[in-house]
């Protein structure tokens, strides 16, 4: 199945830089995380859980996108100024957190932990920012390494003071300002690059030449950030939903179970989506046919997901108990229920940039808000509308679970069938 894989190539390779530094970072982090759980409750969780799904629906927005594009212009010189856009607009959406959290401190009379909240997503959200620029502007200069090494001190500082604010009894501001730390950390790596390429002739300042690319790529704010926007508000609506309706702790168990799931994803998916956005853009510039990477790489993730998602599905509850302790138990019923979900969702990720390459966004952003739908119906109109809140929250989820597992399989059958279809109009035989 695999005998057209040259795992000498280029992309290989890349795949392997990548993934060496990811998997050591999230090796560190999951190793840390059964000390955590023992320190922190499903209730803690819960919280820090709705913390950084604020923090990941505004760093998703807070370049409009323009991040994606990094890797497109044929030109180092017109890249550069889009990392130059990206930042700014950056700035100016950390200006906007601070000053409406400034403001409704205020007229709430001046409750200091409002404040501390305001200023803690702030800067969460500009580091995260700021990570995912330094992420494209790698990817497009190959310099995978710094992407690993970004990852590696992100985990190391985010974990290292988790563990210190657990033992210190700081509770979750200590989680808080942990996470806030650490996504600093990770973002240094990109910030001393970008300071000294600033300095260089060739990536001099031009706000013309700037406002000239922000129309040529006006696609990925109109198009690709309502998607993005539609993703993340879900995202944060989910959470408010299991919250209001079942509990905080609920929400905690949920959150752990998901993130746990996400472990294959992060570990290879994450790394191979990066350089798969990159050899397709090169595939794609050169008239070369996308289809035969495409199926590739979903055949490979394929076998690559099969026997950890089988072992959750089967044994996911005494796995969460054993490694994460007594309080758990609910989070590993969670996860065997999801686990369908999360393994096509793993299959899937890494193409989902594909439409930018190939101009299906708009079809994509429909396809996007299906599913953006059927969860939003599936954890907040099911259960307040038609069970008025009485429904077993496990048998909701599990609904919910097959649904998008099933939704998600007839997506990427679209994504490879578009594929080919591009590939027979555009390469050049």
């Amino acid at each position: 199945m695999f005998r057209n894989l040259n795992l000498r190539s280029d992309f290989f390779r890349s795949v392997m830089v990548l993934t060496s530094g990811t998997v050591i970072a999230q090796v560190l982090s999951y190793a840390v995380t059964p000390l955590i759980t023992r320190l922190f409750t499903p209730e803690d969780f819960g919280e820090i859980g709705v913390f950084m799904r604020i923090v990941s629906f505004l760093a998703a927005i807070g370049t409009a996108r323009y991040e994606l594009t990094l890797p497109l212009p044929k030109y180092q010189g017109h890249a550069f100024l889009l990392f130059r856009l990206s930042v700014r607009i950056a700035l100016w959406m950390v200006l906007l957190i601070i000053g409406g959290g400034l403001l409704y401190w205020l007229f709430t009379g001046l409750k200091n932990y409002t404040l501390f909240y305001f200023i803690m997503i702030a800067g969460a959200t500009f580091f995260a920012v700021f990570k995912n620029i330094g992420t494209n502007w790698a990817i497009r200069t190959k310099a995978f390494k710094r992407i690993s090494s970004s990852n590696i001190l992100t985990a190391v500082s985010t974990n290292g003071l988790k563990l210190i604010a657990g033992l210190y009894g700081f509770g979750v501001p200590g989680l808080i300002i942990a996470t806030v730390i650490g996504s600093l950390v990770g973002a240094v790596v990109y910030l001393t690059d970008y300071l000294k390429n600033k300095k260089k002739k060739i990536f001099e300042r031009s706000d013309k030449r700037i406002y000239a690319l922000s129309r040529q790529y006006r696609e990925f704010p109109r198009v690709n950030l309502p998607h993005t926007l539609l993703d993340g508000a879900r995202e944060l609506l989910i959470a408010f939903f299991v919250v209001e309706i079942f509990s905080r702790s609920f929400f905690g168990s949920y959150d752990l179970s998901f993130r746990m799931l996400k472990l294959p994803l992060v570990l290879v998916g994450v790394s191979l989506g990066q350089v798969f956005y990159n050899k397709c853009s090169v595939l794609y510039a050169n008239r070369e046919a996308l289809f035969p990477f495409l199926k590739r790489t979903t055949l490979l993730l394929t076998v690559i997901s099969v026997i950890p998602f089988t072992i959750i599905f089967l044994f996911g509850e005494p796995i969460f108990i054993w490694v994460f302790g007594e309080k758990w138990g609910l989070a590993g019923k969670i996860s065997e229920i999801l686990s369908p979900w999360l393994m096509v969702n793993f299959i899937a990720s890494p193409i989902s940039t594909l439409p930018m390459i190939i101009g299906r966004q708009v079809l994509f952003f429909w396809l996007g808000l299906i599913s953006t739908a059927i969860q939003l119906i599936g954890f907040g109109f099911v259960p307040l509308v038609i069970f008025d809140g009485s429904i077993d929250e496990l048998i909701l989820i599990r609904w919910i679970s097959y649904t998008m597992t099933a939704y998600l399989v007839i997506v990427t059958v679209i994504k490879l069938k578009i594929t080919v279809d591009s590939d027979q109009k555009r390469v050049v035989t």
